[in-house]
């Protein structure tokens, strides 16, 4: 019987040397906070936001923020398990993390399901907590749902305040972007980028180790910008964090100057939801490049990749370029990102013709999709791949229907995607070309649209095994009329807007991007209009 159990990374942190950790005395601070990192090393050191937990709590005189990454079963800076800490606080930015957050607390000397619990109160938050921490429920007393800068000081004053934080519980449910179990939650974000945590002095990893070196190499994490207005309707990040906000060009140049002294560093990477969406772009990245810096991003948005900009990144020192056509143009427009084939292969050909590499990230499973269009995505996959032959490969991953997105009431039917899967391999069989996994999708899909429920799963699966069939119980389509699991989480969308964008996929129609066409409306009140 096929099962599915959670896999944990290994690494031998003797070999690790970190700067720029921050040190206190325990006894003169109020609060002890552990910040949790449910995955490898190499991920948390690239996470922008875990280095923004880490420097914002710190920056209070009353709290020490200490780091616990999986699987290390005690703090960074002082070596303490989980029990001694006063918050426990875990950043969770992939769904398959939730496997390892049980035998985080195990670990630790903690019980995992919170109504068998004492000590620490737990806190979670990240993109996967924003749309849907009903899967986690069992194992948390509360989630922040939006972005941190906003909420978190309140969430540890009232720490400070309280006798029992867990016990008293309920004088959380006040707080505007605290969400706990069964109350109702209203998303927070921080509307002036200028005003947001930028860490100057983020930790660096010094090691042979390759296990250990930040995924995004040995870099400056930049935040360009948060939220995307682009609205792709498979993309969560699209919907949970609009409008777009941007830093400013002269506050992102002194970061930059700053954190790179602090740090040693000679590379920047650009982050953000649609960092190559960066009103200044071309300037930002030749100013970096003066400055005698390296400059990476980790995708561009193939409409606003331009020659200048390709430039100033190979002056930066970039040698490959990530683009994600997605699908064919038919089901592109279905997913309302319009980008005709002539512009991708306008762009692949630039980025190739100026000696760069190009990756390119395709979906498969998009709602309507034929084997005509599976034809027709490896035809347009041989074409590009034929421009200039070993300088252009390919990533293919299923579709996966996401809350507060407009595919969230689609199922995910496991089977069928793996014979898709098959026969798109088959098509595209000689090129370099990366297939997602089937039940991988499935899990994932499952851990983003379920209810409390699916916390049974994640425990048994984080000690043995559950079988496919288990998971496939839970993956199918959702009623459009029945209350969603989600329901109270807002985070910030006209009540209406999800669904009229669902019947606009189903009938091929677009939505103009409001930066370029206007507003129509998708918010109930847009930060960006009061600025």
């Amino acid at each position: 019987m096929e099962q599915f159990k959670c896999h944990e990374p290994k690494y031998n942190l003797m070999e690790l040397r970190e700067y720029n950790v921050i040190i206190k005395n325990p006894r003169r601070v109020d609060l002890r906070v552990a910040s949790c990192y449910p995955s490898p090393y190499s991920t948390a050191m690239s996470s922008l936001g875990y280095h923004i937990i880490y420097h914002f709590l710190n920056s209070r005189e009353d709290t020490w923020c200490e780091r616990i990454i999986h699987p290390h079963r005690r703090s960074f800076e002082s070596g303490s398990p989980l029990r001694d800490f006063d918050v426990v606080s875990f950043t969770i930015h992939y769904e398959e993390d939730y496997f390892r957050i049980p035998a985080m607390f195990r670990d630790g000397g903690l019980e995992p399901r919170r109504d068998e619990r004492t000590g620490p109160l737990v806190i979670a938050g990240g993109p996967c907590i924003t749309s849907n921490p009903l899967p986690l429920s069992d194992f948390i007393d509360l989630f922040i749902i939006g972005e941190a800068e906003p909420v978190l000081d309140m969430v540890m004053d009232r720490c400070l305040e309280l006798d029992d934080p867990r016990r008293e519980i309920d004088e959380f449910r006040d707080i505007r972007g605290v969400y706990v179990p069964d109350s109702p939650a209203e998303r927070v974000i921080v509307e002036n980028m200028d005003e947001a945590c930028h860490p100057v002095r983020q930790i660096v990893p010094v090691t042979d180790d390759r296990s250990l070196t930040p995924s995004l190499g040995r870099s400056f994490l930049l935040g360009v910008s948060r939220g995307c207005s682009r609205g792709c309707r498979f993309c969560m990040s699209g919907y949970l964090y609009r409008p777009k906000r941007e830093t400013s060009l002269r506050k992102l140049i002194d970061i930059s100057e700053r954190g790179c002294e602090a740090t040693g560093y000679s590379k920047v990477s650009l982050i953000g939801a649609a960092a190559s969406d960066y009103s200044r772009i071309d300037e930002l990245c030749n100013e970096l490049v003066d400055m005698g810096l390296m400059v990476s991003m980790p995708s561009l948005r193939i409409e606003s990749v331009t020659p200048e900009l390709m430039e100033a990144l190979i002056r930066g020192g970039l040698k490959t370029i990530t683009m994600a056509p997605e699908s064919t143009m038919k089901l592109r427009d279905r997913l309302n990102k319009p980008i005709t084939d002539s512009m991708v292969f306008e762009k692949t050909r630039k980025a190739l013709e100026m000696g760069l590499r190009v990756k390119m990230y395709f979906l498969i499973g998009a709602p309507g999709e034929s084997r005509e269009d599976l034809e027709e995505m490896a035809r347009l996959m041989r074409d590009l791949s034929e421009i200039r032959r070993g300088r252009v490969s390919f990533s293919v991953n299923p579709l996966i229907p996401k809350p507060h997105t407009p595919l969230q009431w689609e199922g995910y039917d496991a089977r069928e995607m793996k014979q898709r899967i098959r026969f798109l391999g088959r098509l595209v069989r000689g090129l370099p070309v990366r297939m997602g996994s089937p039940r991988g999708g499935l899990i994932q899909h499952v851990l983003s649209t379920g209810g409390p429920e699916i916390g049974e799963l994640i425990e048994r699966a984080s000690l043995s095994g559950v079988p496919v069939r288990e998971w496939e119980a839970h993956a199918g389509p959702r009623d459009p009329c029945a209350r969603l699991p989600w329901h109270n989480i807002s985070v910030g969308l006209r009540e209406d807007f999800l669904m009229e964008e669902y019947i606009k996929m189903k009938d091929d129609r677009l939505t103009p991007w409001c930066e370029e066409s206007g507003c129509y409306g998708c918010m109930d009140s847009c930060p960006s209009l009061r600025h």
